[in-house]
């Protein structure tokens, strides 16, 4: 505990997509629905951008919101995705994951693993030294996926979050990491997730919204 500092239990959806890539809902009405369902904070992770996250952190500002925003980016690497929370400048993407990682290091950042083992999902088949994996993704209907994710973090001595990989705003908190926090900056959650200290709850994404996620997604792809 640093110079006798309390710490506190933080919630936050680690895992979020916006309109700004291929998310339904609006970054406005992301952070609604994280207020309403008691988060702390949130990280909006959109594909290979940071114009979510920086939006993110304007309507909190303006608007006075009990929240804080980790800013992140889910990065498209050259063996799948990977989650780069903290960040500032976006990390070039199709560059090897131990190259990605180098570059958000670099900057300040930590770099997630995100949904490890999942078929069809732009997803990593190994873990990299990274600083945390998540093990929790509640698209993960059947959990297998989840599972392997999770007995590699505890192989390799790796901290375990979740997120909820929310594409729509009703899905958002889905996925939680609850972070041992000392301190009240982005910094500070950084520095706990990177130690280890959270913990991971959540409740699946029920198959009905999962198959209209899929079927919004097929339609974009079909728009191109």
């Amino acid at each position: 505990m640093r110079n006798g500092e309390k710490t506190r239990l933080l919630r936050f959806d680690l895992h979020v997509h916006s309109s700004c890539s291929d998310g339904r809902d609006g970054v406005g009405a992301i952070l609604e629905a994280a207020v309403e369902r008691g988060l702390d904070g949130i990280a909006i992770t959109d594909h290979d951008t940071l114009e979510g996250s920086f939006l993110a952190e304007e309507i909190v500002r303006d608007k006075e919101l009990d929240l804080l925003v980790i800013p992140g980016v889910e990065v498209s690497t050259s063996d799948g995705h990977l989650l780069a929370l903290g960040m500032r400048e976006l990390p070039p993407r199709g560059q090897s994951p131990e190259e990605t990682i180098d570059f958000i290091h670099q900057r300040g950042g930590i770099a997630i693993v995100s949904h490890p083992y999942h078929l069809f999902r732009h997803a990593m088949y190994r873990i990299p030294e990274c600083d945390a994996v998540e093990v929790y993704n509640s698209k993960y209907i059947f959990g297998i996926a989840n599972s392997w994710a999770r007995r590699k973090a505890v192989m390799l001595g790796l901290p375990m979050v979740a997120g909820s990989d929310a594409h729509m705003a009703k899905t958002v908190g889905l996925g939680v990491t609850v972070v041992e926090v000392q301190g009240e900056s982005v910094s500070d959650v950084l520095e706990a997730i990177r130690a280890g200290r959270v913990e991971i709850s959540g409740r699946k994404t029920s198959p009905a919204v999962f198959v209209g996620q899929m079927a919004h997604w097929m339609k974009r792809r079909l728009r191109r």
